[in-house]
């Protein structure tokens, strides 16, 4: 329990930055003595890798080896020893962890419970101080009939470090989980905390000026009317919540920001310039990697190779799919991708054990990580991720629903067996 309790304080301080808000526990360096307080306390509760059967342990270790025995063959492995280990360490961990803690039902929907109210705390306090202060955070400049056009954007908190597409992002990759885990789970209260919060997060989400947000929105709300059966009353009742909402909310935003979200569709808007320009910088980026096509640069150097063997603007990848083969290769692309299948190939498993009671918490959440997963794939053609925690923490998530829904059906057929034997008993004694 020691361990829980110390993972569930490590992802409150990791996701609400609280050594950024209280500075004396960023002098201490807090997150890194509670992942190591964390590690100690699975070990010396004998849990070690409890998940190692499960695919998705085995590549995750099979890419964390890879990374380790490929750093005398890449172009940077200094770089990768005093950077890339560091960062990826602690988001890595997520996996980990949660595999070897969150080990019944109950520490599950406290952990989701907790993981959700830090997103949505962390959409809700920029919105809170743009209201009541005018915050924004960030400024975009585009080009309209030759004249530079500024832009104000809403990021992430001044405590966060998230910018407006990452925030956005947190918005909507908080939604799914807020749907199938609330309002599909049914009954008046779940549904009305399902319905609070939405017009924040619309409201917050067109602020943000993101319009790879607003897409994977869309790509949200697609996901969710075709996965399963009754697509037509899903897509209807997703379309009478949203639309008026999405009606009110827009209403509020001022004409720059429309006029940026109609540059998605037409050529004459201020911000159409930036996005030609990210499709052409993904295009100059993915053909960095053949400097170094097998095994990459080395974990972390995205920021390098684009200062050597592009603009020498030290920025990553703006593609998830071309930061990993910067980075660590073709090889790592394949590995990665077969990490990521085997995790949605566990949350389809985990659905089929429950099949007849979808209804209850684990398929609910096996649904919503596999929305998830659809969207961030979808996302990741605009953003960077390999040593980000989303993939390792819902890679995670997804071996745990698979074991525990592994366990329950033991359960289930455990009990049927004993009933049957119950009845041959039975029917024993009355022959005698």
């Amino acid at each position: 329990m020691l361990s829980f309790i110390l993972y569930i304080v490590f992802t409150i301080s990791y996701f609400l930055h609280l050594p950024a808000r209280f500075p004396w526990l960023g002098e201490v360096r807090f997150d890194f003595i509670m992942m190591g307080a964390t590690l100690l306390a699975v070990v010396f509760e004998g849990r070690g890798l409890l998940m190692a059967r499960e695919r998705t342990m085995k590549l995750f270790l099979l890419l964390i080896a890879y990374v380790i025995v490929t750093i005398p063959l890449v172009e940077w492995p200094g770089s990768v020893v005093r950077h890339g280990l560091e960062e990826y360490s602690k988001t890595a961990l997520f996996f980990f962890f949660t595999v070897s803690i969150i080990d019944n039902e109950r520490k599950l929907k406290v952990f989701m419970l907790v993981f959700i109210a830090c997103q949505l705390i962390r959409v809700a306090e920029p919105a809170y101080l743009h209201v009541t202060e005018g915050y924004w955070g960030d400024v975009a400049y585009s080009h309209k009939d030759e004249d530079l056009k500024s832009l104000l954007r809403l990021s992430g908190a001044p405590n966060d470090v998230v910018n407006p597409n990452q925030l956005a992002w947190v918005i909507v990759g908080t939604v799914p989980f807020l749907y199938y885990l609330l309002w599909r789970m049914g009954g008046a209260m779940n549904r009305l905390l399902f319905l609070a919060p939405l017009p924040l997060l619309i409201y917050a989400l067109t602020l943000t000026g993101s319009r790879s947000g607003l897409l994977s929105l869309a790509v949200v709300i697609l996901s969710i009317v075709l996965m399963g059966r009754n697509r037509f009353k899903r897509a209807a009742l997703l379309a009478v919540v949203l639309l008026p909402l999405a009606v009110f909310v827009t209403g509020q935003v001022s004409p720059e920001l429309a006029e940026r979200y109609s540059s998605l569709i037409s050529s004459e808007a201020a911000g159409r310039d930036t996005v030609i320009g990210r499709v052409e910088s993904v295009q100059k980026t993915f053909s960095t990697f053949l400097n170094r096509p097998i095994v990459g640069h080395g974990l972390g150097t995205s920021k390098e190779v684009s200062a050597n063997f592009m603009s020498g603007r030290a920025q990553r990848a703006h593609n998830l799919y071309v930061e990993i083969l910067q980075e660590i290769g073709l090889m790592g692309l394949v590995i990665f991708g077969l990490f990521v299948a085997a995790a949605f190939k566990c949350l389809s498993a985990a659905k089929r054990a429950f099949a007849g009671s979808e209804a209850s918490f684990l398929p609910m959440l096996a649904t919503a990580i596999q929305v998830w997963m659809i969207m961030d794939l979808f996302y990741s053609l605009s953003c960077f991720g390999l040593s980000s925690w989303e993939w390792y923490l819902f890679g995670g998530l997804a071996t745990v629903c698979l074991t525990l829904a592994g366990e329950r059906a033991n359960e289930a057929r455990s009990a049927q067996a004993a009933q049957g034997r119950a009845v041959l008993s039975v029917q024993g004694g009355k022959a005698v």
